[in-house]
């Protein structure tokens, strides 16, 4: 990866002062909520996470997504998750629980995109039970919008935008971040991919609502070969062996 760093108190900073991380008015992130709540909901049911299962949730910014559970909600934005039960204002980097203690993981919303992720991805690998399954969200390279720029590169910085906000974060290669979840004994049992249009429209427009209200395209799409591998997000199920 390249030697370059996100500015995490700037992060902390832009998310302790968010009104709203996922702004009801903003149909962008509007419909990523959306898939995540499905795909978590379907996750739940087929892996059957309950009430008794020790999740956890990373960069959780105190959201549940529905999933059962007691939740233990991490992350560097303590305004975002202090009303939480259990709770750990830390970098996902570095993780202060014991090994094999988790039934199950959460990590969604591009969380890892602000960070170096092979030592978030080692970390939750750590303290994930064998056999607990973990959700992984994440934005990749290999997406319309950087076409000409970073496209399929396996990391690179971009400016962005964050409900209003200029924002910087990491894209990665679906490779990439494969090979880091195998290293790290996390067996990819089932993904997704969602905003596949979307982002070519951003790139022509330069407007997040407009492109945003191609979603429906995604419905579509997704039953091309290679074009539905195309995408601003992936959404992955993965096993700890």
């Amino acid at each position: 990866m390249e030697q370059k760093k996100i500015d995490e108190e700037r992060v902390r900073q832009l998310y302790n002062q968010m009104s709203d991380i996922w702004p009801a008015d903003d149909k962008w992130y509007t419909y990523t909520h959306q898939r995540i709540i499905e795909y978590i909901n379907r996750f739940a049911k087929k892996n059957g996470i309950s009430d008794s299962s020790k999740v956890i949730n990373i960069g959780s910014a105190g959201n549940e997504y529905g999933l059962p559970g007691t939740h233990y909600h991490v992350d560097i934005a303590e305004e975002r998750i202090k009303h939480c039960a259990h709770y750990v204002v830390c970098s996902a980097e570095h993780l202060p629980f014991p090994d094999n203690y988790f039934d199950a993981g959460l990590c969604v919303g591009a969380v890892i995109n602000y960070c170096d992720p092979l030592p978030v991805i080692a970390e939750i690998s750590r303290v994930l039970k064998p056999g607990a399954k973990l959700v992984l969200d994440y934005d990749q390279s290999r997406s319309y919008e950087f076409i000409g720029f970073c496209y399929n590169h396996n990391a690179h910085i971009i400016e962005t935008f964050n409900s209003g906000e200029t924002d910087s974060v990491w894209v990665f290669s679906e490779r990439l971040i494969s090979s880091y979840c195998q290293k790290h004994g996390l067996k990819i049992s089932n993904k997704e991919y969602y905003h596949l249009l979307t982002p070519l429209i951003y790139k022509i427009c330069k407007d997040e609502e407009k492109a945003a209200t191609y979603v429906w395209t995604d419905k579509i799409l997704r039953y091309f070969p290679f074009l539905n591998r195309i995408s601003c997000n992936i959404i992955l199920t993965l096993t700890k062996h």
